[in-house]
């Protein structure tokens, strides 16, 4: 496998510098909550438009290109405050929905002035029309202008913090990332400076970015149409903008990304397109209208189809329902064809710990409660000493590692026995929804088909190339059974990876995908968890420098817990000091770590201690 970055697509990295021509802890029953801060708003809330203002008389070029800059977030009528910065040649062909760069604000910008011929300028460099996509589109200067016409030639630098391409999907970019120039090639029209060639495209502050994108889910079924699994894309419109649920069934066709295809399915038979140009919504109901193809599917899979969209489309206020065609004629969809898959499954049941006696306990608000029927596996803390607990999400079955991490422990609640896996530097268990262990150790991933655990033909050792010469440290499944998430180190260099898992027919899993990385800055990273269906937490250590949701100032040299969106911000809570681990149960208000002296829990502003249990760790 290639080096930890290898797998992720380059990023597009747009940086600006501009250049002219002279011129209380509190416990709920079901397991431990404690209050904390509400980590991310109601995407669906708080949008509102941008009011940019258009180019004034007499600008000069640098000023002309910071207009332009500053009226990108602005999207009313297409960008229309922005266009009338450009040339009239160019006010229709600049293509904004290509990609989006996001820099922390204005005030990063650098401006120096250029002589034309400045080994920096591109004013002599062909030019690519910027209605033609790619990152090389529209290479500035002012080529292309009327021999003898007035130019000028603007570069722009400023530190970038996120990409996101033309589906949506957003890229964090690590500190420290090269600086490209973007140039910008002005020519005078009507006697004032316009920009007549450009890249397509958007730079946007933080701020207008907050302001004007919000993330949504574009929802896929998992293999065995149980559950939707949610992939992340922004979008630069209101909830009750016309554009917005055209892009989200754009989206829904064009499938999921690389490394979750292969763990999901798709309800939507190839090269079913939009047969008309947008999704229609009249009285609260979304009329989608499909081409030919969609009548190939089956009639789960119209079920499931029909479920993706409602799914999909149904984050936003303004639909009620949703109502396929095909080619404008009805599309039929049996009522009794499958239940209706889950959407981000809760986990219910309280955290499990191992207490100061090596037994397992559930944590809970009235003190830690010993967890009845598992003495055969509380006997064998006296012989292995017994840590990193976990617990099957119907509560029934509970694993432990050695204290040498050299076994892995299974039981069931009252059976009076114990499987024993040997094995070397096991990671903690995590159990999913469909009857499987998982842990990694120095031979590789590993998943155990807990009812028949006592049988080596239902031990499986995963398939994941791509984690050769990798030390993994954590791992963790989603609760809906078709990704996991891993916390690794390469020499020493810290990673957090997220992949999909293939399993046969028969639910029995057999890969892991080539991964997606997340928190590219990492400088040390100690465990992971899921929060839930797009969010996980990571605890470790970020660079100095990192970009966080909100640009908070956080100290680089402590381990603390992030809240990671998947393809979206992340955003830092408070340090625990000796943290270990970290568990999630049902959102992030639950998080709870664990340290040397026992649970802690949030207690606003800081933390406090729950348990003196050790490794808390919630179902799954």
């Amino acid at each position: 496998m290639s080096r930890a970055w290898g797998r992720v697509p380059a990023l597009v990295l747009a940086m600006v510098a501009v250049v002219g021509l002279p011129g209380c802890a509190t416990i709920p029953r079901t397991g431990p909550v404690i209050s904390g801060d509400v980590i991310n708003d109601d995407p669906l809330e708080g949008v509102f438009q941008l009011a940019p203002e258009g180019p004034k008389t007499g600008q000069s070029p640098v000023e002309v290109v910071r207009g332009f800059l500053a009226a990108s977030a602005g999207y009313s009528d297409d960008h229309a405050v922005a266009r009338s910065f450009l040339s009239p040649e160019r006010r229709l062909a600049w293509r904004p929905d290509t990609s989006v760069t996001v820099f922390r604000s204005l005030d990063t910008l650098s401006t120096r002035q250029l002589p034309e011929d400045d080994d920096d300028s591109q004013a002599t460099a062909s030019v690519t029309p910027s209605a033609t996509a790619g990152a090389d589109a529209g290479a500035a200067g002012a080529a292309g202008a009327a021999p003898g016409r007035e130019v000028a030639e603007v570069v722009v630098r400023a530190p970038s913090i996120a990409h996101i391409d033309s589906s949506g999907r957003y890229r964090v970019i690590p500190p420290g990332s090269k600086a490209e120039p973007r140039y910008f090639g002005l020519v005078k029209s009507g006697g004032q400076w316009r920009i007549n060639t450009l890249n397509d495209g958007i730079l946007i502050t933080r701020n207008d970015f907050n302001v004007t994108f919000k993330p949504y889910s574009v929802y896929f079924p998992d293999a065995g149409g149980d559950y939707l699994v949610p992939d992340t894309h922004w979008f630069a419109s209101a909830p009750g903008s016309p554009e917005l649920p055209t892009a989200l069934v754009r989206a829904l066709l064009e499938g999921p990304p690389d490394w979750l295809a292969d763990a999901v399915a798709t309800s939507v038979p190839p090269g079913t397109e939009m047969a008309v140009s947008a999704v229609v919504v009249s009285n609260g109901i979304a009329t989608v209208d499909l081409t030919r193809n969609a009548r190939l599917a089956d009639d789960r899979q119209r079920q499931l189809m029909l479920a993706q969209l409602q799914t999909t489309l149904g984050q936003l206020r303004t639909i009620s329902s949703v109502r396929i065609t095909v080619e404008r004629v009805s599309y039929n969809i049996p009522s009794e064809s499958g239940p209706r898959p889950v959407v981000d499954p809760a986990v219910g049941g309280a955290a499990v710990g191992i207490d100061t006696k090596g037994r397992m306990v559930r944590i809970g608000v009235d003190g830690n409660e010993v967890v009845k029927g598992l003495e055969d596996l509380d006997s064998l803390n006296a012989v292995y000493g017994l840590a990193s607990p976990g617990v099957s999400y119907d509560g029934g079955w509970f694993a432990a590692l050695s204290a040498d991490r050299s076994r892995l422990l299974l039981s069931e609640a009252g059976s009076g026995k114990t499987t024993q896996l040997p094995g070397s530097g096991f990671t903690a268990p995590s159990f999913d929804t469909r009857g499987w262990l998982w842990t990694a150790d120095a031979s590789g991933v590993r998943a155990v088909d807990i009812a028949q655990a006592a049988s080596d033909d239902d031990r499986v050792l995963v398939e994941a190339d791509w984690l050769k010469d990798y030390q993994v440290e954590a791992l963790r499944v989603s609760r809906d059974g078709t990704r996991a998430v891993l916390a690794i180190t390469d020499n020493g260099e810290p990673h957090v990876f997220l992949t999909g898992i293939v399993r046969d027919e028969s639910g029995r899993p057999v890969r892991l995908t080539q991964p997606e990385g997340i928190v590219p800055d990492l400088v040390s990273v100690r465990d992971v968890a899921w929060v839930d269906e797009k969010h996980l937490a990571v605890l470790g250590r970020r660079l100095p420098s990192a970009a966080n949701a909100n640009d908070e100032t956080v100290s680089a040299g402590v381990d603390r817990p992030w809240i990671v969106e998947i393809g979206g911000t992340i955003q830092p809570i408070d340090a625990v000091a000796g943290a270990e681990t970290i568990t999630v149960g049902d959102g992030a208000s639950t998080l709870i770590v664990g340290t040397e002296e026992g649970t802690q829990g949030r207690s606003r502003p800081s933390w406090a201690k729950i348990s003196s249990a050790r490794w808390p760790a919630f179902p799954g």
